[in-house]
């Protein structure tokens, strides 16, 4: 199973930040400390602030926009809800890691990135049932219920729309970030086609030659379990397997190729848990074998850094990855290939 990419270890390197501007408050000492990370930093002077900063900001911005903008167009609650939490961790994290370099949060964008229709004609609802009536509640529920709230699928253009900027933002981060921003961005495509609003991605362009191979170890076992679990089931569960399974099989047979020579040759199988006779146990090997597939990409960004076509197919790799985890059940991550800290 590929390493996953920690999100505690970025934080503990902030939180390292943060002590030794701790430190430098106490000696008593007056001006900058030339040793601290953060002593030199002018929030007003983007020169002098951490690498990625400005970087961090952009995405801080993109997700208030989104957050303010799930509260206005039209989302089933649950969907709502999950990708509220998704959205309130990214936020949360990317906060941390810009205060612990010393910059301070400047004030939030407050518009949504979706626009409410302006309210021309009233609404009305019809009561839900006969004890509306009885209750003296008919009247309330003929009452004008605002303007139309806009479809879903407008927040899912946004969406789509930023992820080419946001991994352009990622194409020039630092080792440090790096992962996490292609993770978020990757997180936000797949929110994107989760409410109407799928991707176009471009030809997948990497990773390409060795790069490709940490990926290709989690495909292969994952089309080898699939095509196991297809088998043994039926109805609507094997037709779940085998929608999930031509995709991924799909994806394999483009990596292989972009690998090339340094494609090594697959094993005849891999090992599963059997007996895989119960229908919950071959769905929890499902979701695990989909699971492995975004660290494994996510392991491969820092070997095309600064390539932004590349990093786009990485990308890419992760959120189809959150698209069969979803599919299959899963319960999905705000960080997708990254373990929580």
């Amino acid at each position: 199973m590929p390493p996953t990419v920690s999100r505690r270890v970025l934080l503990r390197s902030g939180g390292l930040v943060g002590l030794a501007g701790l430190l430098a408050a106490c000696d008593g000492s007056e001006g900058p400390d030339s040793t601290s990370p953060t002593g030199a930093v002018e929030p007003d002077d983007p020169t002098t602030w951490p690498p990625d900063t400005t970087l961090l900001l952009s995405a801080r911005r993109r997700v208030h926009g989104y957050l303010a903008a799930l509260e206005v167009v039209e989302v089933p609650s649950g969907r709502a809800s999950r990708l509220r939490d998704a959205w309130e961790a990214q936020l949360e994290t990317v906060e941390q890691l810009v205060t612990l370099g010393g910059v301070p949060l400047p004030a939030p964008p407050t518009d949504p990135v979706v626009a409410a229709a302006p309210d021309d004609t009233a609404r009305t609802t019809a009561p839900a049932d006969d004890a509306a009536s009885s209750t003296g509640a008919r009247d309330d529920a003929h009452r004008t219920a605002g303007p139309e709230r806009p479809p879903a699928d407008r927040l899912g253009q946004v969406l789509r729309a930023d992820v080419t900027e946001a991994l352009r933002d990622a194409s020039t981060a630092t080792p440090t970030h790096l992962a996490m921003l292609v993770s978020v961005a990757a997180q936000h495509a797949a929110s994107a086609q989760e409410l109407g609003a799928a991707v176009d991605w471009p030809p997948l362009a990497g990773p390409r030659d060795a790069a490709a191979v940490p990926l290709l170890a989690a495909l292969r076992p994952a089309v080898f379990g699939l095509e196991v679990l297809a088998a043994r089931s039926r109805g609507e569960e094997r037709a779940d397997y085998e929608s999930v399974l031509e995709e991924v099989a799909g994806l394999t047979r483009q990596l292989t190729s972009l690998a090339g020579r340094a494609a090594p040759v697959p094993p005849l199988g891999y090992d599963l848990p059997e007996p895989l006779a119960d229908r919950e146990d071959r769905r929890d090997l499902a979701v695990r074998l989909v699971a492995d597939v975004a660290p494994a990409a996510l392991t491969t960004a820092t070997r095309v850094s600064g390539d932004v076509a590349q990093l786009t197919g990485v990308a890419r790799v992760v959120a189809e990855a959150v698209s069969w985890d979803r599919r299959l059940g899963g319960r999905g991550s705000p960080f997708p290939g990254m373990t929580a800290p």
